[in-house]
C-alpha cells in the first residue's frame, strides 16, 4: 500500500493525503480531542476516527518522519480515550460539554453504556479502537497496553451481557440451541447486533497474546461462536439471497460491519474453521455473492441528476428511509474487495471496483471527490485500499447477467426488460416483518419505465411502525381487521388498525414463498400475505384471505388480481397505488402523467361498484416522516363496496406521451371459477379460489386475441384447449387431460412463447 501512495495516484494525491493534512490541522487547532464530548451519539470531532486515520497513515505515508509523526498523533488520541475509560463507568451525569453546557452528561467516554446496547458511536466508529491499537502497536508502551487491556476487557464483557439483542443463553457457543428462537436469528440482521459482533471480535484480536489476558482473548470464541454463529444462520435462512432485513437505510451498514469482522479474522490468521467454525470463512458464505448481485438488481436502469451529488441511481428501496437516495456502499464493498485481493477472487473484485467507481452517487465523474469527501475517514481509507492504481478500470459486468433475480429470504423479486438505461423494471416484495425498520410490504409491487418511476412505495422513517410504514403507503391492499385489545387511541398499533395495514413487529408472520415464473414475454407472481394482516398477539385475526396474483406483460402492461376476505362484513377493503403526480379519474379509470410526459392508466375492472378517489395528501397524518427527495407524493385509492369478500382486478398501462391508451376488457369464465382481462391481444385469467382443480374452463374473447395466459392451474397438469368461432369473438374451452401442460408455477401459455420460461422454485424456511 505504501507503494500506492504516490503523486500519480489520485486516490492518494487528491484524497487520502489532503484528508490527512486537514485532520492534522484539526488536531493542531485543538478541535480534536478538545471538542469531543465523549458521548455515545454524534460528535463532529470523534477522536477515535482521527486516531484510526493517523494510524493508517503511520503505515503507508512515503516519508519515515511523517509516519512517526502520524503514529505519535494516533497514540495521543487513543490514550486520551483509554485513560478516561479506564476510570470506569461514571455513576452520575456531572460533566458539562462545551457543545451543550446547559445539559449535564456523563464524563467523556464513561457513560455506563458507551460501548454497548444501542450506542450509535460504537457502531459508526467501533472498529477504530482495535485497528488503531493494531496499526501502531510498536508505539504503545507496556503501560499503554495494560490500560487498553483493562478497557477492552470491560467493553467486551458489556457487549456479551448487554449488547442489543445479544445471543442467549450468554456463554453458549457453536450450539444449534442458539438458533432455536427464530426471532433471535432474525434480530441478528440488526445493525447494532452486527456492530457488536465486529467490535467484540476485533477487541479480542487487537492485543498480542503476551499483552492480553484469557478473558479478553476468550471473547473471540463468543464473537464467532455466538454472534457470528447467529448472523451466519440468518444469512443462510431468513435473509438468504443478498438482502438484509432492515432495508437500504441500515443494511449497507450491517453488511459492512460483518464484512469488516470477517476481513479482520482473515488478516489476523483467525479464519480457522476447525477452531472457530465454518462461519469465520467469508468465502464459505454464498450470501456475499448475492449481496453484490442484489445491489445491482436494486439499481434503477437510468440515473437521476441529483443537484448535490450528480448522476445517481434510484434504488428499489425497502424499510425505513430518512432520504430517498442511494448510499455509497464503500464500507461494505471496500472491505469485501480487500478480502478478495487477499484471496485472489479477481472476478468479484473487478465487479466491486466497477460498482464503486461507476454506480456510487455521482458515478465515475465524481469518483475522487466522493472518496475525498466520504462521511467517515474509514471510507476514504477503503477507497484507497480497494483500487490498485496499476489496474485499469473494468467493464460494466451487467450485460452478462440474467435480467431477473429473487432474494428468497425476504422474498423480493426483480425483473427488467434489459440492462439498458431505457429498460422497464418491475419489483415485488412479500417479506416477513418482525424486527426494527421494516415496513408492511406484503404483496407490494413497483414499476419503472423509460427513466421514471410510474409507481413505487412512498418511503419514509416511521417513529415505531405506524403511518408511513403501513400498507397504505405501499402498492397493496388495506383490509381492516378487529381493533387491537387493550390499546389506547394513541398507540401505534391503533394507527395501523385504522389504516387496515399489515402488522409491523407483531404479525403472525411467515408469509409462504410466492410462486414465480419468469417468461421471455411476461413475469408472473402469486403471493399470500394473509398471515401479515393477522396478529394473535393483538387479538386481531379476522382476515381470512389476502392474496395477490399479477402478470407483468413486458414492457407496458400489468394485470393485478387481489382477493381480500374477512370473517365479518365489517371494516373496509381498499386497493392503494402510490403516484408521483395527481391522477384524474373518469369512470372506472384513473390517468396520471409523469413529469417526463409518460402516461399511466389504471383501469378498475373489479369489484363492481368500487369507488375510485384521490385522497387529500394533507390528510395522510404522516407529517415529517416522508423521506426527503421521495418522488411519490400522491395516491390512488379504490374502495370495495361493504362486504366480507372483495376481488380487485386492475390493469395498469404505461405509455409514451401522446400514445393511444388501451381499453381492457373484463373476462369471466362461464363456470364462475376464473376472472381476468383482455389487454390488447392477450387474455390473462386468474382463479377465483386459489388451489381449486380445473375440470372445465370456458371463456369468450375478441377474435383478435392471440395469446392466453391462464394462471392458478395444477402445476404439471395436462389440458386440451378447443376453440369455437363466433361473430367477432372466440369461445375457448379448456378441459383437464391432454398434451398442453401447465408448468411448475401452474401457468399455461397458449400458444407457447417459443422459449422456455424459468419457474422459480420457492425456498422453504425452517
Amino acid at each position: 500500500l505504501r507503494g500506492w501512495a504516490t503523486a500519480s495516484n489520485p486516490l492518494w494525491a487528491e484524497s487520502v493525503q489532503p484528508l490527512a493534512e486537514r485532520a492534522k490541522e484539526d488536531m493542531d487547532q485543538n478541535l480534536v480531542p478538545d471538542q469531543d464530548c465523549g458521548q455515545r451519539a454524534y460528535e463532529a470531532y470523534n477522536t477515535e476516527s482521527y486516531a484510526e486515520l493517523f494510524a493508517f497513515m503511520s503505515l503507508i505515508a512515503p516519508d519515515a518522519a511523517a509516519r512517526a509523526d502520524y503514529a505519535a498523533r494516533a497514540r495521543t488520541l487513543l490514550m486520551h480515550i483509554m485513560d478516561a475509560a479506564a476510570l470506569g463507568p461514571a455513576s452520575e451525569r456531572s460533566f458539562r460539554c462545551s457543545g451543550d453546557p446547559e445539559t449535564p452528561v456523563y464524563p467523556p467516554f464513561r457513560d455506563p453504556i458507551f460501548f454497548t446496547e444501542d450506542s450509535d458511536r460504537l457502531r459508526w466508529h467501533g472498529e477504530a479502537f482495535p485497528l488503531t491499537v493494531d496499526w501502531i502497536y510498536p508505539s504503545l508502551s507496556a503501560a499503554d497496553k495494560a490500560t487498553i487491556r483493562t478497557v477492552f476487557t470491560r467493553w467486551g464483557g458489556e457487549i456479551i451481557n448487554a449488547g442489543y439483542h445479544h445471543p442467549e443463553p450468554v456463554g453458549m457457543v457453536n450450539n444449534p440451541a442458539l438458533t432455536a428462537n427464530r426471532s433471535q436469528v432474525r434480530w441478528a440482521g440488526n445493525n447494532y447486533f452486527a456492530a457488536h459482533m465486529r467490535n467484540l471480535g476485533m477487541l479480542a484480536l487487537a492485543l498480542d497474546p503476551a499483552d492480553s489476558n484469557p478473558t479478553l482473548q476468550g471473547y473471540l470464541n463468543n464473537a464467532t461462536g455466538a454472534w457470528l454463529y447467529l448472523f451466519d444462520e440468518a444469512l443462510r435462512t431468513d435473509t438468504r439471497g443478498g438482502l438484509l432485513p432492515e432495508g437500504f437505510e441500515y443494511s449497507p451498514q450491517t453488511a459492512s460491519y460483518a464484512i469488516q469482522f470477517l476481513l479482520a479474522l482473515q488478516t489476523a490468521g483467525a479464519a480457522d474453521p476447525v477452531r472457530y467454525g465454518p462461519a469465520v470463512v467469508l468465502a464459505n458464505q454464498p450470501f456475499w455473492d448475492d449481496f453484490v448481485t442484489s445491489y445491482i438488481h436494486s439499481l434503477s436502469p437510468a440515473t437521476l441528476d441529483d443537484p448535490e451529488r450528480g448522476a445517481t441511481y434510484q434504488p428499489a428501496w425497502y424499510g425505513d428511509a430518512q432520504h430517498y437516495r442511494l448510499s455509497d456502499f464503500i464500507d461494505a464493498f471496500g472491505a469485501l474487495g480487500v478480502y478478495d485481493q487477499q484471496m485472489g477472487n479477481t472476478t468479484r473484485l473487478a465487479t466491486l471496483r466497477w460498482l464503486q467507481r461507476s454506480t456510487a452517487p455521482g458515478g465515475a465523474a465524481r469518483f475522487i471527490e466522493r472518496a475525498r469527501g466520504a462521511d467517515y475517514f474509514r471510507s476514504t481509507v477503503l477507497y484507497f485500499m480497494l483500487f490498485d492504481p496499476a489496474v485499469a478500470p473494468t467493464a460494466d459486468p451487467r450485460d452478462s447477467m440474467p435480467r431477473d433475480f429473487v432474494a428468497p429470504g425476504l422474498q423480493h423479486v426483480f425483473s427488467r426488460t434489459d440492462w439498458s438505461a431505457d429498460a422497464s423494471w418491475f419489483n415485488y416484495a412479500l417479506s416477513w416483518n418482525s424486527i426494527d425498520h421494516q415496513h408492511a410490504d406484503g404483496n407490494h409491487f413497483e414499476w419503472y419505465r423509460k427513466g421514471e418511476w410510474l409507481t413505487k412505495a412512498r418511503t419514509g422513517y416511521a417513529n415505531i411502525a405506524e403511518g408511513i410504514a403501513s400498507s397504505e403507503f405501499r402498492n397493496s391492499v388495506a383490509i381492516q381487521n378487529a381493533r387491537p385489545v387493550d390499546r389506547s387511541d394513541d398507540d401505534w398499533r391503533i394507527d395501523l388498525w385504522r389504516r387496515g395495514s399489515q402488522w409491523n413487529l407483531v404479525s403472525n408472520d411467515n408469509p409462504p414463498p410466492p410462486v414465480i415464473r419468469f417468461d421471455p414475454a411476461f413475469t408472473y407472481i402469486s403471493g399470500d400475505a394473509t398471515s401479515l394482516y393477522n396478529s394473535t398477539n393483538e387479538g386481531s385475526t379476522l382476515v381470512q384471505e389476502a392474496t395477490r396474483a399479477l402478470v407483468w406483460l413486458e414492457p407496458d402492461y400489468m394485470v393485478v388480481y387481489d382477493r381480500a376476505a374477512t370473517t365479518t362484513p365489517a371494516g373496509f377493503k381498499r386497493w392503494w397505488l402510490q403516484l408521483p403526480r395527481p391522477a384524474t379519474i373518469s369512470g372506472n379509470q384513473a390517468r396520471m402523467t409523469t413529469a417526463g410526459g409518460q402516461q399511466l392508466a389504471v383501469t378498475s375492472l373489479l369489484p363492481r361498484g368500487a369507488t375510485l378517489s384521490v385522497p387529500n395528501r394533507n390528510d395522510d397524518n404522516i407529517g415529517e416522516t416522508v423521506a426527503t427527495a421521495e418522488p411519490m407524493r400522491e395516491r390512488l385509492m379504490v374502495q370495495a363496496p361493504a362486504g366480507a369478500r372483495a376481488h380487485f382486478l386492475h390493469v395498469l398501462q404505461g405509455a409514451d406521451a401522446g400514445a393511444t391508451l388501451t381499453t381492457p376488457l373484463l373476462l369471466s369464465a362461464s363456470e364462475g371459477t376464473f376472472e381476468g382481462a383482455v389487454v390488447q391481444n392477450t387474455a390473462v385469467l386468474f382463479p377465483i379460489t386459489v388451489g381449486q382443480p380445473v375440470t372445465t374452463l370456458t371463456y369468450t374473447v375478441p377474435a383478435a386475441t392471440q395469446r392466453h395466459i391462464i394462471t392458478g392451474l395444477t402445476p404439471g397438469a395436462g389440458f386440451t384447449m378447443t376453440r369455437t368461432a363466433n361473430a367477432g369473438s372466440v369461445t375457448l374451452t379448456l378441459q383437464a387431460g391432454g398434451s398442453q401442460m401447465a408448468d411448475a408455477s401452474g401457468v399455461l401459455t397458449l400458444p407457447s412463447t417459443g422459449a422456455s420460461g424459468r419457474v422459480y422454485l420457492p425456498f422453504l424456511r425452517q
